[in-house]
């Protein structure tokens, strides 16, 4: 068993932008954009288990999250829209605080990552963007569980706040701004994922702007770039701080350090960042194990993050039998014995809300300091992906930009995997006819479940 247990958690990074992942998706789509230096993520990569093509369930935070923690698909932990549902199942969280470790959640999004939505369950410490005290807690205690959340590389790519972007991030915004013009009115997106005073808030909104008027020129790439560029200043600005402090904490003791995204992020007719999108670039994130007992290596197959629950079930509790049934398959043999296993079959869905109405109930939700009530959401798009082949189907659309949100007669493509794991369109009438059955036998056999561990 080990002594502490570390969830590492980066938003919206999605898998092929670590130099160390052969498995590129984003250099065809967007050629000419510079690559990002990430050689604190190389040398974690070269020192643990790395799941170069592992999907996740869901391109937002809280359903990702929710089916990492309880091993499930977002329709049977019931968190599957974007911002409604509270988390009620066992956890990880759960698991570890009976099992006798103090338990830490440390997140950058508690509006969407925090109690709201239910993730404060089995939390002994939930601690709001502050990476030394989390560090701190870890230090103080004998055994410790913890999910450190990071949303360094989300919107504003790098910067996350003025608190962490600092002088930085105000040049960033004034440099855009310079050639794009000052915001006369505010962004149709006005979300936000954590608690800003009016400055920050007001710095949030002219940067989502700036991405606005980037979208309407047909300026995809450009955006893409400053993600790129926005992952490589979070890693170097705090990233390898912290990775540096952690290990200086913990290297006399027993320690299984677990690194995932929970999405990617990716510009196109398609994709609109991530929220709206099941594309391979959003849907394939990192999943790194480090720990005494597991050899270094990387896989190169399909695997989930549906998986992570199992697989760190059995690296916690070698020989034991889990009473608790998951989707996911643990990944535990193949790192410690280099078992075979296939490539795995994944689902992933998008709910989405209509914006004026997301932002309505979000402000309505702040000033009255609960949820109260719920928003309405529409299944958007989804994809099954089952041996060398993925589809998507499209159900849902807006008529405007981020508005005027309705269902369509459902469209769906077919793609099959050429030998470097890329999606290429492909025409098999049977074949997209038994993945639809998939996907019509998903909705209706994980029907959403309120069940409180």
């Amino acid at each position: 068993m080990y002594d502490h247990v570390v969830l590492i958690s980066i938003d919206t990074l999605r898998s092929d932008a670590i130099a160390a992942n052969p498995l590129k998706l984003w250099p065809e789509k967007y050629p000419g954009v510079a690559a990002p230096r990430t050689a604190i993520l190389d040398q974690l990569i070269g020192k643990g288990f790395f799941f170069a093509n592992c999907l996740s369930a869901a391109p937002y935070t809280s359903a990702s999250h929710a089916s990492l923690l309880t091993g499930k698909w977002p329709l049977r932990h019931g968190v599957y829209e974007f911002y409604n549902r509270k988390l009620q199942y066992e956890t990880l969280m759960t698991r570890a605080k009976r099992s006798g470790y103090t338990t830490v959640l440390k997140s950058d999004f508690p509006v969407i990552l925090g109690p709201t939505l239910g993730f404060d369950r089995g939390v002994d410490h939930f601690i709001v963007e502050d990476d030394a005290r989390c560090l701190e807690l870890i230090g103080a205690s004998e055994r410790s569980f913890s999910l450190v959340h990071f949303g360094g590389v989300h919107v504003p790519y790098g910067f996350h706040n003025l608190s962490y972007g600092g002088q930085a991030y105000r040049a960033k915004v004034e440099q855009l701004e310079a050639e794009l013009g000052r915001a006369v009115e505010l962004p149709k997106d006005q979300l936000f994922e954590t608690y800003r005073d009016q400055e920050d808030l007001h710095y949030l909104m002219r940067y989502k702007r700036i991405i606005q008027e980037l979208w309407h020129a047909g300026r995809g790439q450009d955006i893409f770039a400053l993600y790129l560029e926005g992952i490589e200043h979070f890693l170097t600005t705090r990233f390898e701080r912290f990775i540096e402090r952690l290990s200086a904490l913990l290297q006399h003791k027993n320690v299984l350090l677990v690194l995932f995204g929970d999405h990617g992020e990716e510009y196109d007719a398609d994709s609109f960042g991530h929220f709206n999108s099941v594309a391979e670039g959003v849907i394939r994130v990192p999943l790194l194990f480090i720990a005494r007992d597991i050899e270094p290596g990387m896989h190169l197959d399909r695997v989930r993050t549906v998986d992570a629950f199992a697989t760190i079930e059995a690296l916690s509790r070698p020989g034991a039998r889990s009473r608790f049934s998951t989707d996911g398959t643990s990944l535990a043999g193949l790192m410690q014995r280099r078992e075979t296993l296939p490539a795995l079959t994944n689902f992933a869905q998008t709910y989405v809300a209509d914006t004026s109405g997301f932002i309505r109930f979000q402000r309505n939700v702040m000033a009255k300091g609960r949820k109260h009530g719920s928003l309405p959401h529409l299944l958007y798009k989804e994809a099954v992906w089952e041996g060398n082949h993925r589809l998507t189907r499209y159900v849902a659309e807006f008529s405007e930009y981020l508005g005027g949100l309705h269902a369509i007669e459902p469209i769906c493509k077919l793609e099959v995997f050429d030998p470097g794991q890329v999606p290429r369109a492909c025409a098999d009438a049977a074949l997209q006819s038994r993945l639809v059955g998939s996907l019509d036998a998903y909705n209706a056999s994980h029907s959403p479940q309120r069940k409180r561990a």
